[in-house]
């Protein structure tokens, strides 16, 4: 008998059917990933099978004595307790007798290899994630015949993903997970069952052998697609001749006729990301010099020097509670650095989410969250657009602008936070786990409209493929007090740490010095120098975009000596803005490798 069947389920809020004749069957030891958009219902179905929630109509059969844990994606706990008592919760709930010392004894090795160090920590001293991980590590103690996770990756580090993944694939009972981490599930997972219109479709294999499987799909359902339209195109046509003509075919071919122009084809819309409205910007958007960064009563990183400029993305990994977000929040100016300095770029502009998705009221409509003048049009990059439709693109439906925020998925609720921010030009891009509770659709478009913007981002991460997609270098925070910058995603930085490689080319060049004398320091001309150059880029930046708006002119355009001189003058510009640019570069690089060889490198 299976661990669990669940037959014709059928479920609805409101007006928004979720499951629809839905089916399901699992068998003990069978790891099943959980896919399908945002807001299709995965959570409200995993409630269902773990018996919180009640289906409209159809069946849920468990094995008789099946013991089933439930992770949600905010799991309800008490704030008097500690970490360790939400732990032995689960231990409890185990039919393994254990004495109270191994009872501890295994939940603190669970709670340690999950990330939490300090396992009698209060509930109400920790964080949102640290709560997570321990509702995780008392899901897993449960030993349970079906555990149900609803994104246990989110805010995971790659260490700890790799000790849950070893947990989950010696899990003997069987598993359904939930979860953005594509790295993660085809790791752990032996098949797919992916949630679409409105019914549950099951992909033997991993999640690599899934996406292939919906590929050749893709491609099939494309070439019935345009079988369908030419048939119907010549049907159009048949039926636009003279009835005479008409009443002369065989009843049978009006009816074919009548059904190919009334067939209904049930294809998803696909997501939408407008391209990102870009701010003019100079070539330094964030210049870091010596920084010491964390709080009065303790320091997380020392000694870092950053310059962040156009067009990079730059990945910030670590982790849990190595400094990740404090380097953020230091490098926007939120939160002052211990010692050194922090400097935007005087064009610089910046639009950030956050982990907590800050900036969506509850009570809000969708409607209302969309417009942030409060207007029924929006300005985008290619202009005025009508609320309705500028939402359609990120998914919304027109029955779905009167729904409360307060109702939304996680994905939902991202989605809407980035079309209300893109109506804001910007030129640095700050994310804070974007990936989390996004749908594999949604990701993959975030991360071509990234690989798209011309602008700058930093991004603090633990999705690994995301990474490897986007990012143009990785800080590296490993919660040692250093941080060390990489070019290249998340796996050249790996390749890097295996081979021993110091990719940091300041710190390559201390120790070439060292080996000899002290590198030379900036003269006081240079000093001088180098502090007044920024101002006199963006000068030159201003230059170059007047002189290219002359070529522009019309009047210009149509007078050939006019033409020429207008083309002398913008080449001249951009060659002084590029040799102030490589001056000024040379000079930073040489303070850089004095200040490191001073602090010990």
């Amino acid at each position: 008998m299976p661990i669990l069947t669940a037959q014709n389920l059928m479920k609805s809020h409101g007006a928004s059917v979720l499951l629809e004749g839905a089916e399901l069957h699992l068998a003990r030891g069978e790891k099943v990933g959980l896919v399908g958009r945002n807001g299709t219902g995965k959570s409200t179905l995993l409630k269902i099978l773990a018996g919180l929630e009640d289906a409209d109509s159809g069946q849920v059969v468990r094995r008789r004595e099946a013991h089933v844990a439930y992770l949600a994606q905010d799991p309800p706990m008490s704030t008097t307790e500690t970490l360790m008592d939400i732990a032995l919760a689960g231990v409890k709930l185990c039919r393994e007798h254990l004495d109270p010392h191994e009872a501890e004894l295994r939940a603190e090795q669970a709670l340690k290899g999950l990330g939490i160090e300090n396992p009698h920590q209060k509930v109400s001293e920790a964080s949102g994630g640290t709560r997570r991980r321990a509702a995780l590590a008392a899901a897993l103690l449960q030993q349970p015949d079906l555990l149900l996770l609803d994104e246990p990756t989110n805010h995971l580090d790659p260490g700890t993903s790799d000790w849950l993944q070893a947990e989950l694939r010696a899990l003997p009972g069987a598993l359904v997970l939930v979860t953005h981490d594509r790295y993660f599930l085809n790791q752990v997972v032996d098949r797919i069952v992916e949630l679409r219109h409105r019914k549950l479709k099951s992909y033997e294999g991993s999640f690599q052998d899934y996406l292939q499987a919906r590929l050749d799909e893709d491609g099939q359902a494309e070439r019935v697609e345009g079988n369908r339209r030419q048939r119907l195109r010549a049907e159009l046509a048949w039926l636009g001749t003279s009835p005479a003509a008409r009443s002369c075919k065989p009843k049978a071919r009006m009816e074919r006729a009548r059904a190919a122009v009334n067939e209904v084809v049930d294809v998803e819309k696909p997501l939408q990301l407008p391209m990102f409205q870009l701010e003019r910007m100079g070539k330094v958007l964030v210049d870091a010099k010596d920084l010491r960064v964390g709080w009065p009563d303790k320091t997380v990183i020392q000694h870092l020097t950053l310059l962040v400029t156009r067009g990079e993305r730059i990945g910030i990994v670590g982790p849990n509670g190595a400094g990740k977000t404090t380097l953020l929040r230091t490098l926007l100016g939120e939160i002052p650095p211990l010692a050194g300095t922090v400097t935007r770029g005087a064009t610089t502009q910046v639009m950030q989410i956050d982990q907590q998705r800050s900036g969506l009221e509850q009570t809000w409509t969708v409607r209302e969250a969309g417009s942030p003048a409060g207007t029924e049009w929006v300005t985008t990059p290619t202009g005025k657009m009508h609320i309705a439709g500028y939402l359609e693109q990120f998914l919304f439906k027109f029955d779905d602008l009167r729904q409360p925020v307060a109702t939304l998925s996680g994905g939902q609720r991202f989605r809407l936070l980035l079309a209300r921010k893109l109506q804001e030009p910007m030129n640095l891009l700050v994310l804070d786990e974007p990936t989390n509770d996004l749908d594999f659709e949604t990701l993959e478009l975030l991360e071509e409209t990234l690989l798209a913007w011309p602008g700058t981002s930093l991004i603090v991460s633990h999705d690994r493929a995301f990474l490897d997609r986007v990012c143009t270098a990785i800080i590296d925070v490993p919660g040692d007090g250093t941080a060390t910058l990489h070019a290249g995603g998340w796996s050249d930085l790996q390749a890097r740490k295996n081979q021993k490689v110091t990719s940091a080319p300041v710190a390559a060049a201390v120790r070439q010095v060292a080996k000899t004398d002290a590198p030379p320091k900036l003269t006081f001309a240079e000093e001088k120098r180098l502090t007044g150059m920024e101002a006199e880029i963006e000068a030159a930046e201003d230059r170059v975009v007047a002189a290219e708006a002359r070529l522009a002119d019309g009047d210009i355009t149509a007078d050939y000596a006019k033409l020429q001189a207008a083309i002398a003058a913008q080449t001249a510009a951009a060659q002084a803005r590029d040799d102030l640019w490589t001056e000024w570069q040379r000079l930073e690089e040489k303070q850089r490798v004095w200040l490191a060889w001073k602090n010990g490198g």
